[in-house]
């Protein structure tokens, strides 16, 4: 039996926290259980992150190298008409403010986190990718709480959340949102997870899912194409250093911002 990891995790919601240290239980590094959380994240706090939206991975290895990973999305290469294209305003009321969001296969970008996830584990992982999904297939397949965080992100976004009716299978699935303590599943996103875990990173760019993707937008109104999706590629970066009161402080590097 693997010899546990120790190691302290910050989330947004307590099973994304819990992903990666089930994780770490099985004897996975910082990076596993990071990728762990990241997936789990796309689950629980599903109305501010997914597999189609793009990121950055900070990583300092035990030999001391420095890595930014930046797998932010990318804009699809080709116009088209705007009149073909499926992209319009929603208007979401913040109480003090309100602001208006697109959505819309029109608002599609090339994703980036897929890619990402798969090249942090290539490159730094310990486990397999099959070991490291499990929690978050587990949540999607069998069930999560809504968190008082995520209750208010789904009431903000109700109009966008309930725009589409795969959505409104999940956010609101007997005819009324979601709240703080009901139970959500994913069941066809785990499906998709576990076909990814088995694969790898190519069947979500260049196998059925890209494929189903890619029809999608050209058949409903983006800009996605599969030769898009196939050019994606992830960029390894230098992170910015400087030194704050004796301590080395790494960031993201332009492009890119934020995060240390």
């Amino acid at each position: 039996m693997a010899q546990k990891t120790s190691g302290v995790i910050a989330a947004g919601h307590q099973k994304t926290a819990e992903a990666g240290q089930e994780i770490l239980a099985l004897g996975g590094n910082a990076f596993d259980a990071a990728i762990a959380a990241v997936l789990a994240s796309f689950v629980v706090e599903s109305t501010l992150t997914s597999t189609p939206g793009g990121g950055f991975f900070l990583a300092h290895t035990q030999d001391n190298q420095n890595i930014l990973f930046d797998f932010f999305s990318q804009t699809p290469r080709y116009k088209k008409p705007l009149q073909e294209i499926n992209f319009y305003p929603i208007n979401i009321n913040f109480g003090t403010a309100v602001q208006a969001f697109h959505i819309g296969l029109g608002s599609i970008a090339i994703p980036g986190n897929i890619a990402g996830v798969f090249e942090v584990h290539k490159s730094l992982g310990r486990l397999p990718f099959e070991v490291i999904a499990e929690p978050a297939i587990n949540y999607a397949q069998n069930g999560f709480k809504i968190s008082q965080f995520q209750d208010l992100c789904i009431k903000l976004l109700q109009p966008i959340l309930l725009a589409l009716p795969e959505s409104k299978k999940i956010y609101a699935p007997k005819g009324e949102v979601l709240t703080a303590g009901k139970i959500a599943y994913m069941k066809d996103f785990a499906a998709t997870l576990t076909e990814l875990a088995k694969k790898g990173a190519r069947e979500f760019y260049q196998g059925d899912i890209g494929h189903q993707l890619v029809r999608d937008c050209q058949e409903k109104g983006g800009y996605l194409t599969l030769e898009d999706l196939i050019s994606y590629q992830f960029i390894a970066r230098k992170p910015l250093n400087i030194n704050y009161r004796g301590y080395e402080l790494l960031t993201n590097p332009p492009p890119g911002y934020g995060g240390a």
